[in-house]
């Protein structure tokens, strides 16, 4: 959380500010596409220029901001014209926002290729989603199977994923919480264990759910995520029953899911990229990578999750889990992304720590807010 806010208006004080936060210093605006890098070229009679590589145009009022010691500083201003790239902008206030940051960033040292870290098995929520969107024969195909063997035990038997909904209660669940739901009968009070998940769903789900709500004939439900690789949730599977459910139907449902994920993979609905990205910045709590080509752009937007591993220097392997926190245009053409590590098993996260503990990079990458 910020330590302090601080307004400066005073146009008097905007050199100083200029001086000492933008000249040569990086310095961003934020896009739909992301945090496109800028150039401070100098503030001169109430003006300030930057020069913006690849816009054209830019809307009437701006704000750009840039990191220093500890600060954000955001700047403000209006739109006044341009020269081929560059723009000149009237400044009308600074925002200093000073924050107190556990870790500092560390870069990865790659000089002389001692510690290079490459990225490899990559893959996107997007990728699922765009892999599933063309593979729907398939997809039912494998939910008859799973649904002929679930009907043994349940009454109703559903399957939703990520390309088949917009607006589904369960669906938005398991995407922000990918946690599975047990609702053992909703005639008995909940066990304490239980009322914090039986309330969430008589809010957030049941009630949604007007075919289910207003026949009263299901008295119980199970909601399984399905995960790619215990990492990115991409759709549920859904079961109900006019009896009360035990903890071992919860069971039945969570491995069926883990099934159906098999499955998908083993049919190549999707699969991970072959390119691997460069690692630029890595700490304990996140890391940021780098590439050129301006095609990967579309597998990434921010909140989005993603799964990859990395061979570390120390010759041990990771596989993280990470959400997308910032994408940002550098200079000579260069997309870095940046991400907050989420997911990691045990033995990931034991090879990963250890490298972090010996190369002292306790640090968390420069995640922009």
């Amino acid at each position: 959380m910020p330590d302090q806010i601080k307004t400066v208006t005073n146009s008097e004080q905007f050199r100083f500010l200029f001086d000492n936060f933008f000249n040569g210093h990086q310095i961003y605006v934020k896009t739909s596409s992301g945090a496109l890098g800028l150039q401070y070229l100098g503030f001169s009679d109430g003006e300030v220029a930057f020069r913006i590589p690849h816009v054209k145009s830019f809307p009437e009022n701006a704000i750009v901001f840039t990191r220093h010691s500890g600060h954000t500083i955001y700047l403000s201003m209006k739109y006044i014209e341009k020269s081929e790239d560059t723009f000149v902008f009237i400044p009308v206030k600074f925002q200093i926002i000073s924050e107190s940051r556990k870790e500092d960033r560390k870069l990865v040292d790659i000089e002389g290729g001692k510690s290079v870290i490459y990225m490899n098995n990559f893959i996107s929520d997007y990728i699922i989603q765009r892999g599933l969107a063309t593979s729907q024969k398939k997809i039912d195909k494998i939910k008859e199977i799973a649904e002929f063997e679930l009907k043994k035990k349940f009454d109703h038997v559903k399957m939703i994923f990520i390309h088949e909904a917009r607006s589904d209660p369960r669906l938005n669940h398991v995407l922000n919480k990918g946690t599975l739901l047990y609702i053992p009968d909703l005639n008995v009070n909940p066990d304490p264990g239980l009322e914090e998940d039986y309330n969430y769903y008589l809010e957030n789900i049941y009630r949604m759910d007007i075919s289910l709500s207003s026949r009263h004939r299901y008295v119980s439900e199970v909601l399984a995520p399905v995960v790619y690789n215990s990492i990115i949730p991409y759709g549920y599977l859904q079961v109900n029953s006019s009896k009360s459910l035990s903890e071992g139907m919860s069971e039945v449902c969570k491995r069926m899911a883990i099934v159906i994920d098999q499955l998908f993979k083993k049919n190549n609905l999707f699969s991970p990229l072959d390119t691997r990205f460069l690692v630029a910045d890595l700490s304990k709590s996140g890391m940021g990578f780098v590439f050129r080509d301006k095609k990967f752009i579309r597998y990434f937007e921010e909140k989005s999750r993603i799964s990859y591993d990395i061979m570390l220097p120390t010759r041990k392997k990771a596989v993280i889990g990470a959400i997308v926190r910032n994408i940002t245009f550098l200079d000579n053409n260069i997309i870095k992304v940046g991400c907050e590590i989420n997911s990691m098993d045990e033995n990931s996260r034991a090879n990963y720590d250890e490298f972090i503990n010996i190369s002292g990079r306790g640090a968390s990458p420069d995640v922009m807010e």
